[in-house]
């Protein structure tokens, strides 16, 4: 099902206030302004690039960050080296630039040829990735409002793609800001919406539904990139009959059982494998009314990416009443030749695999503190547990010059009171603990881990305690830098052999988003989201991108 969004295509051919965006009564306005703002869909972008081959070079691009974890791998290392241990101290704010929102912003920024593409719940924008000079805006009007979050776009072909929060699938001129097409590929009246950062790859947009705690059953979706014309899917949430259906013991659970994909996905372009980390089962928090594994929830799976068909999955953790979803993957190639993925989520703990098996290779703690991870959830008092929301939705870090992958933890635990069976109701909330998401401790008990460790033995290299938690994005660079972001705005720089403190600076807002690093200008930049509002992590302020370098 496809629908013309309300928005002109032409945003960029004049600017045009917030107001008149959302103001029906100026539509005939808008349309004399802008004679061609709504041409035929699908609609051609004015520019090709990057091209596939500029794509399969992502991952060790020295210039651009092309994907949510900058290439189809994942591991979010840079080939750059102009900010080096010996000057990483000198690093200071060069721009930024205010979205003009203030509600969540987890988006993962993409740069391509110098230009900044982010997302909010509703905004695309691009700014001069050197300078944060603003190059357009699209502003989509939903018809449904689920939630307030856009974990990124993609870009490919001349397109930005992108989810919205009621569940379609839109692509916008890279240069123009022009809507491409529009494709509704989701039901918000059943609580399904589309946060993920999409991948592109050989024409074939990957986007999957989140929504599992509103009791969704998940799918995975392939598309074309040209118009948004579906081309295969994945039931994450198996039907009756098919491999995983048997986890299932009580065959009515399926209907609602969960299974978001809420988070980005890493592709193996060589084989054609990509992984997605999948979220938890529906109700969340209460297993008692889907006995079994429930496959494939809180697991790791790997699909053909040209067919959708299955190849593996690894489970991490069954049958889940934590909310552990798994949040995180990427792609190793190890130092000895092995093809490894990993996969974390919630529960705290990096599972390494082989790539082309999913046998379990080694699993390492992200956390310091593991209370009571089985068993049930009492009602009355409850239980203390720990983690809770160990990882979230940013993920690692992979150098092949260290052999190391970098990743964060957040270390904090909860209190759990078992509530009565939820009942499942089309988009609203199903989940099964009497005090909601839990009663976290304190906030200033909850402190974060940077971890750095060898896939091919588990071995923990270095560990750094932050005060606040590390909830940014991860980078590991060519000059040996490994760099995050907190959720007090601090910019950290660590050494990526030793985990020495090489550098730390304030930007103003929470960082719940990306952290990146990219050419631009003539100079290696790093750029951060900043300014999440997140009442779990009590970080508040505008929605921003700061691109931070080296003083010329």
């Amino acid at each position: 099902m496809s629908r013309l969004s309300l928005q002109p295509t032409t945003v960029a051919c004049k600017p045009l206030s917030r107001q008149w965006a959302f103001a029906p009564l100026m539509a005939v306005n808008l349309i004399a302004l802008c004679v061609y703002a709504y041409p035929a869909f699908p609609a051609e972008p004015t520019t090709q690039g990057p091209t596939q081959a500029e794509l399969d070079r992502a991952d060790i691009d020295s210039i651009n960050w092309l994907t949510d974890n900058k290439g189809y791998m994942g591991d979010r290392f840079s080939t750059l080296s102009e900010i080096t241990p010996d000057n990483a101290r000198e690093l200071k704010e060069v721009c930024s630039f205010d979205l003009g929102e203030t509600g969540s912003f987890q988006s993962g920024p993409i740069v391509y040829d110098g230009i900044l593409y982010t997302t909010t719940g509703l905004s695309t924008i691009a700014i001069d990735g050197a300078t944060c000079e603003k190059k357009w805006e699209f502003h989509y009007k939903p018809s449904h409002f689920l939630v307030s979050n856009s974990k990124g776009s993609a870009i490919a072909g001349g397109r930005v793609v992108r989810g919205t929060p009621d569940g379609h699938l839109i692509a916008l001129d890279a240069k123009t800001g022009a809507l491409l097409w529009d494709q509704q590929i989701m039901d918000p009246d059943n609580g399904e919406f589309a946060t993920a950062a999409p991948l592109v790859w050989h024409g074939i947009v990957f986007m999957g539904k989140a929504g599992a705690d509103r009791g969704i059953r998940g799918e995975m979706m392939a598309f074309d990139a040209a118009d948004g014309r579906q081309i295969w899917s994945f039931n994450v949430i198996p039907s009756p009959g098919e491999m995983g259906s048997e986890t299932w013991q009580n065959p009515a659970s399926i209907e609602h059982g969960g299974g978001s994909l809420w988070t980005t996905f890493a592709l193996d372009p060589n084989a054609g494998l990509l992984l997605l980390p999948v979220g938890n089962p529906g109700p969340d928090f209460d297993n008692d009314s889907r006995p079994g594994a429930n496959l494939f929830t809180n697991s790791l799976v790997a699909l053909d990416a040209n067919t959708g068909e299955l190849r593996w999955w690894h489970q991490l953790v069954a049958p889940d009443d934590r909310d552990w979803d798994t949040a995180v993957t990427a792609a190793i190639d190890a130092a000895d030749g092995s093809k490894l993925a990993m996969a974390a989520g919630k529960d705290g703990v990096a599972h390494i695999v082989d790539r082309t098996t999913g046998e379990m290779r080694v699993g390492v703690p992200l956390v310091t503190r593991y209370l009571n991870t089985t068993g049930p959830v009492p009602t009355g008092s409850g239980i203390r547990l720990c983690p809770i929301a160990a990882v979230q939705w940013n993920g690692p870090a992979y150098s092949p010059q260290t052999k190391l992958m970098y990743m964060n933890g957040i270390d904090w635990c909860a209190q759990a009171i078992k509530g009565p069976t939820p009942v499942a109701k089309d988009g609203q909330e199903y989940l099964g603990w009497a005090n909601y998401y839990g009663t976290r401790d304190p906030l200033d008990e909850a402190f974060g881990l940077i971890n750095a460790i060898d896939p091919l033995t588990g071995a923990v290299a270095w560990r750094v305690k932050t005060k606040s938690i590390p909830l940014g994005g991860v980078i590991a660079t060519a000059s040996g830098l490994v760099i995050t972001g907190t959720t007090d705005g601090e910019v950290i720089v660590l050494d990526a052999k030793t985990g020495r403190e090489l550098h730390k600076s304030k930007v103003d807002g929470g960082i719940g988003g990306g952290v990146i690093t990219y050419q631009a200008g003539g100079r290696q930049l790093v750029a951060v989201a900043a300014g999440d509002n997140n009442a779990t992590y009590g970080t508040k302020g505008k929605n921003r991108i700061v691109v931070l370098g080296i003083p010329k």
